[in-house]
């Protein structure tokens, strides 16, 4: 994983505004090798700061190596990640204040309950496409490099890393080994 950070701690970043219309996104996600949680502050969603596929800052960070004990963690204010490393990126319910404006772009999709299965994790969850598409295709789409997964319980490595706090899970489409479509989530 490609991991830069800045020696020199630089002045603390103003918290958003919602006068500029920016957003602190709360997330915890996680490589092969990192567990990784932050905050990235931007004016659009956490989805398309992710696919644009450039490297994105985050602040107040935490890193620890999997496997590793609490004390190999290491806490920086400021980095820089490559979002291609994220296999999965665990993102956290957004505020109430711009759900207007949110549901104002929102384009109708069709809803498929789906089994997500990646090399050392699994997702359950719901996946949202245009009609006509196939979600066992999904991953065959080059325009998104994240696939949006709501009502999800994520395992990794067979233990749950999902919970109430998390309202969507964003899925490195290169880290997907099979999409199964299913019934219903139970």
């Amino acid at each position: 994983m490609s991991l830069w950070y800045r020696d020199a701690v630089p002045a603390r970043l103003p918290l958003p505004s919602a006068e500029l219309g920016t957003s602190a996104h709360h997330f915890r996600a996680w490589t092969e090798s990192l567990y990784v949680t932050g905050t990235i502050v931007s004016n659009d969603r956490l989805s398309d700061v992710l696919n644009r596929r450039e490297p994105v800052n985050v602040v107040d960070g935490f890193v620890v190596p999997i496997g590793a004990p609490r004390a190999a963690a290491f806490r920086r204010h400021e980095f820089t990640l490559d979002p291609f490393d994220f296999e999965f990126v665990l993102g956290r319910p957004l505020d109430e204040s711009g759900a207007d404006s949110r549901a104002a772009k929102r384009i109708h999709k069709v809803r498929y309950p789906v089994l997500i299965k990646g090399t050392n994790f699994e997702v359950r969850g719901t996946i949202h496409l245009f009609p006509g598409n196939s979600p066992e295709f999904a991953v065959h789409h080059t325009g998104t490099l994240f696939l949006p997964v709501t009502n999800q319980v994520v395992r990794r490595e067979g233990r749950i890393v999902s919970g109430p706090d998390s309202d969507v899970v964003l899925v490195n489409r290169y880290a997907i080994l099979e999409i199964i479509q299913l019934d219903t989530l139970n």
